[in-house]
């Protein structure tokens, strides 16, 4: 650039960049200025007088912002996750991503306000690895304790030289893997806050999935008002007609194990609160937690911490890839060159296991089984009797609508969850709950939900479950929307639900009985084990009535039909038969 080459330069950034324009209203108790939207007409451009009269013609009390999201990478010790760990010996940390948050005029008018507020996340900073071959890696510690306090204090020297104050954010589990390496993280920070010499560190450990058990990520809101004074003194940075009038004099340092959701969800938290101070100092109000029409906030925040996982995220995706996108790839190749019969597509179906021995589609499962445990499961006292994986509806509350997912059921004393998960990110994506004491009835059978081949007709490899109950306040249902709200109203559920009509079957085979408010159905995932499926439904059932309790004498369990061949032929329409028709004419 110094030489003059500057227009065959590229510049690039990684990270994310979003914004959003909004308009709030004045807040009714309070007086309000609005001349950083008024300015002389003398010191605006064209563009900026249109705004401004534009901003005139708003309802009185009104006044457009913009919001603009900037997430940085940082090009020191940048990785892959499991790859990338800890820090190195310059104090650099992996996945280190500073986020500024701008509230600013739609027209960046210099003689408005602009308001910044700078947070940053980045891995432990310890010397520690966890092996990217494992499902479940578990955290190792490495190095010296001497060598570990020379890293730590340079790592922080660091973050005081360019941003002041540190506030930490440790968002990992008190208990279990993460738990060795947050104490250690914990003890470090003590032992720095002794010495004399050193900067004073805050600390502050938020056992995330603890805190916010069944997907209660508003339950965030309890660490935002520890540290509510904290983020205040810390401020952010003003500039007004090209002067820095204030500046931000501390740095909240997030982190989880990943750096990835639960550290996106505390940091859009943080956020939030700044956003909202801002407003009502400006004489506005809005409410970002209820209010739906501000749940573009929440979307924008959501969007960039999805960028930024998927930019260093290392998880599932390499088994996904391997198992599924790569075995089918090949599948369709052999099949094109004649090499295998169209029939491998039905095996691939059945098997579900890739070409590599080492790897089985069990000890996925396993994985996405625990992780469902650790984040739907509710109370702390709650213990987990099994877990099943399984297939269910795209959609809640009915018995067939298609794509069938796989999902993952679990049985505590107290609730049964099925949970929609996501293989790609290992991210639970919703569950249901339900209460043992709302269920009415259970209900397991054939369940033929295609007819276009003989494996989807075989009785024997199609088999489910159905469990009728009525809904109620324990019983709940809950949607990851990626940000502090993701609960999910009846009518909604409900409204779903309806989609599917009389073509559910939940009538048909229910006959003259009274129909249930609600139906979770699942159906059975085939395995190479001689064991029958019709008899593993049959066990399911059982047990949860054992988990039920009550009247021993009450039979909940029915072995009844769920869909059954011959009504399975009359629920295949045509769209459905014209789509496996090009499907199979471009396999074969």
């Amino acid at each position: 650039m110094n030489a003059g080459f500057h227009p065959f330069l590229m510049p690039i950034m990684q990270g994310f960049v979003g914004q959003r324009q909004f308009i709030v209203k004045k807040n009714s108790h309070e007086h309000t200025h609005t001349e950083a939207f008024t300015p002389p007409e003398d010191v605006l451009k064209a563009d900026q007088i249109k705004a401004s009269e534009e901003s005139t013609r708003l309802a009185q009390g009104q006044q457009p912002f913009l919001l603009t999201l900037i997430s940085r990478r940082s090009t020191k010790r940048s990785g892959l996750r499991y790859l990338r760990r800890g820090i190195d010996d310059s104090g650099h940390c992996a996945n280190t991503v500073e986020t500024e948050q701008i509230l600013s005029s739609p027209t960046w008018d210099r003689s408005a306000k602009c308001r910044c507020f700078v947070q940053i996340r980045g891995s432990i900073p310890l010397y520690f690895s966890q092996s990217p071959y494992s499902l479940k890696p578990v955290p190792i510690i490495l190095q010296s304790p001497a060598a570990n306090q020379a890293a730590f204090l340079r790592h922080f020297e660091d973050l005081r030289d360019r941003y002041g104050s540190v506030q930490i954010v440790l968002l990992v589990d008190k208990h279990g893997g993460e738990a060795k390496i947050g104490e250690e993280y914990e003890k470090m920070t003590k032992r720095v806050n002794e010495r004399k010499d050193a900067p004073q560190l805050g600390f502050e450990w938020f056992d995330f999935h603890a805190e916010c058990r069944g997907m209660k990520f508003e339950n965030v809101a309890r660490l935002v008002n520890t540290l509510r004074s904290v983020t205040k003194s810390f401020g952010e940075s003003v500039l007004q007609d090209g002067v820095i009038h204030q500046r931000q004099t501390g740095i909240l340092r997030t982190n989880c194990m990943d750096c990835l959701d639960r550290t996106n969800v505390a940091q859009s938290a943080f956020a939030q609160f700044i956003l909202q101070e801002d407003l009502e100092d400006e004489g506005f109000e809005i409410d970002l937690s209820n209010d739906e029409s501000t749940q573009w906030f929440n979307t924008l925040w959501a969007d960039n911490g999805d960028a930024i996982s998927r930019q260093y995220g290392l998880t599932l995706t390499r088994y996904y890839n391997n198992m599924f996108n790569d075995y089918f790839s090949q599948a369709v190749i052999d099949v094109l060159l004649g090499n295998v019969p169209a029939k491998v597509f039905e095996d691939f179906e059945t098997n579900m296991m890739s070409a590599d021995p080492g790897i089985s589609i069990e000890k996925i499962r396993e994985q996405a089984i625990e992780t469902c445990r650790k984040i739907v499961i509710q109370a702390p006292d709650e213990d987990l009797i099994n877990a099943w994986p399984v297939l269910s509806p795209a959609q809640p509350n009915t018995i067939r609508t298609l794509p069938f997912e796989e999902s993952v059921l679990l049985l505590t004393d107290a609730a049964l969850y099925g949970c929609k998960f996501d293989w790609i990110t290992e991210k639970v994506l919703a569950f249901e709950k339900i209460d043992l004491r709302a269920i009415t009835s259970i209900h397991y059978g054939t369940y033929i939900t295609s007819t276009f081949t003989e494996r989807q007709m075989d009785e024997r490899a199609n088999v489910g479950i159905a469990i009728l109950y009525t809904p109620g306040k324990e019983s709940v249902m809950r949607v990851n929307t990626r940000s502090l709200r993701n609960s999910v109203s009846e009518d909604t559920t409900t409204q779903r639900a309806s989609k599917d009509g009389p073509s559910s079957g939940i009538a048909s085979w229910l006959g003259s009985r009274q129909q249930p408010s609600h139906t979770m159905a699942l159906k059975l995932i085939s395995s190479d084990s001689n064991k029958s499926l019709l008899g593993s439904a049959q066990q399911i059932c059982e047990e949860i009535q054992r988990a039920i309790g009550g009247d021993k004498d009450l039979k909940m369990v029915e072995k009844m039909d769920i869909i059954s061949l011959e009504e399975a032929r009359k629920r295949v329409g045509y769209l459905e038969q014209l789509t496996h028709s090009i499907k199979k004419f471009v396999w074969t």
